[in-house]
């Protein structure tokens, strides 16, 4: 285990990220394969440590304190709080596991992603759940007709 990731007492998953990113710049434009891997590794150690153990890895949505919704692939979201707080530099207001991405498209619609597109901010508040578009045709007829029998 790297000494930069021993557990600290009483340090949240948002503080031992900031302490990871400060322990570890990226000191270029763009992050080197040696700063990628070591930031890999103290998140790694730092959950290890904490004894999260992982889950299924799936996509993870999540709104930072400036307001910008964002995602990562994680196995918990332990995992996506840390690794998103080391890579943005900001701490999250929540994070949700969103498998099929229903939370994230209903704030960035397809059309407003992209390499081009501008990171848009949101005001900061609780998440939204992924939810039916539409009600099951079964339950839109219940109630409607008597059913056979009953009152007869």
């Amino acid at each position: 285990m790297n000494p930069l990731s021993a557990p600290v007492p009483g340090e949240t998953l948002a503080e031992a990220g900031e302490r990871i990113r400060a322990a570890c710049p990226i000191l270029g434009a763009t992050a080197t394969n040696e700063e990628c891997h070591t930031r890999r590794e103290l998140i790694t150690d730092t959950l290890d440590a904490r004894g999260v153990r992982p889950g299924p890895h799936t996509w993870h949505t999540a709104q930072l304190l400036d307001g910008h919704v964002v995602g990562v692939f994680a196995d918990s979201p332990e995992e996506a709080e840390i690794d998103l707080t080391v890579w943005w530099g900001r701490r999250c207001h929540w994070v949700i596991p969103d498998p099929q991405c229903q939370v994230l498209h209903e704030y960035v619609p397809a059309s407003n992603r992209g390499a081009t597109a501008g990171a848009p901010r949101f005001p900061v508040g609780p998440p939204r759940r992924p939810r039916d578009q539409f009600a099951p045709t079964p339950s839109l007829l219940d109630g409607i007709f008597p059913e056979p029998g009953i009152g007869r």
